[in-house]
C-alpha cells in the first residue's frame, strides 16, 4: 500500500487547491489527490486520484441539471456543449492536477449576484484554462439560445467569465479566469458536435466520458454541425425578400381575372348587338 501512495505522490506530487469543510464551505487544502472509488457525477474520474469529495461529486451532479436546462437540448441548445461544460466542472473539482491551474488567493465578501440585498463570504481563486480547451467549449457552446442571446458571452473569454461569475451563489467562490498554456486546466480530445455516439444497454448516446447524449446538435446550436458547402448567409440584394411563388400567384390570379372580365364584356357586347339587330328585323 505505501509502494502506491509514493507512486501517487510522485505522479500527483502537487496537492489539490481547494475542498469543502463539514459545512460545505470551500477551504484551502494541502492534501494529496486520493482514490475515489465512487463518483456519481464525474464516472469517469472513478478508481482514479481525484480532488474531490463525494460530497463535491454529487453537487456537481446537482448542477448538471442546470447545465441541461441551460446549454442541452432540454434548452432547445446543445447536449455536446452541455457534456462539454460538465466535464470542465468535473475538471476543476476533481482532476488530480487541481494544484496546478487552480490557485486561491484569499476571502472576500461579495454581492450575491442572485440576490443584490445579500452580502456572501466567498473563497477568491484564480484559474488558469488552456486556450485550446476554452476555443473548443466555446465553440460547442456559442450558437445556443442562452450563450447566443448573452453579450457577454460573445467570445471564449467572456464565455468563462460569465460562468464564473453566476456561480458565486451556490459554489462559494469567485473565480478569476485566466488564458495559458503552462500549469492551466487541460480537456485532451473535447466532445465535437460531429461525433457520432453508439448506443448502449439501456438504449441511450453517451460521450466517452459517461453523459448523456439525447439528441443531437443542429447547425442553429452549434457550429461544427454545419455544412461546409450551404450559404448561411447572403447579403441583401436587389430582390432581398422577394418571393417568386407569392408574385406568381398574384400575377396570376391577375391574369384570370382579366380574361374572365374581357370575355365577360365581349359577351355582353355581343349579346347587345345581336338584341339590336333583333329588334331591327321586327321593326
Amino acid at each position: 500500500m505505501l509502494w502506491i501512495l509514493a507512486l501517487m505522490q510522485s505522479i500527483y506530487g502537487i496537492p489539490c487547491g481547494y475542498t469543502l469543510d463539514q459545512n460545505n464551505q470551500p477551504i484551502e487544502t494541502d492534501k494529496e489527490p486520493w482514490i475515489n472509488e465512487k463518483l456519481s457525477a464525474c464516472k469517469f474520474y472513478e478508481k482514479s486520484p481525484v480532488c474531490c469529495t463525494q460530497s463535491q461529486d454529487e453537487g456537481i451532479g446537482n448542477d448538471f441539471v442546470s447545465l441541461d436546462a441551460t446549454f442541452g437540448s432540454d434548452g432547445d441548445g446543445c447536449d455536446i456543449c452541455a457534456a462539454n461544460m460538465k466535464r470542465f466542472w468535473c475538471a476543476y473539482s476533481c482532476d488530480p492536477r487541481q494544484g496546478e491551474f487552480l490557485k486561491i488567493t484569499g476571502r472576500a465578501n461579495v454581492t450575491d449576484p442572485r440576490n443584490p440585498n445579500r452580502t456572501i463570504d466567498v473563497q477568491t481563486v484564480t484559474l488558469r484554462i488552456h486556450p485550446q480547451v476554452a476555443c473548443d467549449v466555446f465553440s460547442s457552446c456559442k450558437r445556443t439560445n442562452f450563450a447566443s442571446q448573452v453579450s457577454a458571452m460573445q467570445t471564449p473569454g467572456g464565455f468563462f467569465t460569465f460562468q464564473a461569475e453566476q456561480g458565486v451563489s451556490s459554489s462559494l467562490q469567485l473565480i478569476a479566469i485566466e488564458f495559458s498554456e503552462q500549469n492551466s486546466l487541460l480537456m485532451p480530445n473535447t466532445d465535437n458536435c460531429n461525433q457520432t455516439f453508439e448506443k448502449a444497454a439501456d438504449g441511450k448516446f453517451y460521450d466517452p466520458y459517461q453523459f448523456e447524449i439525447k439528441k443531437p446538435c443542429g447547425c442553429n446550436t452549434c457550429e461544427d454541425s454545419c455544412d461546409s458547402q450551404k450559404v448561411l448567409y447572403q447579403e441583401p440584394g436587389v430582390f432581398y425578400g422577394f418571393d417568386w411563388q407569392y408574385v406568381l400567384f398574384a400575377w396570376g390570379w391577375a391574369i384570370l381575372f382579366a380574361i374572365g372580365f374581357t370575355l365577360y364584356r365581349q359577351c355582353k357586347r355581343k349579346n347587345a348587338i345581336l338584341q339590336e339587330e333583333g329588334d331591327s328585323i321586327y321593326n
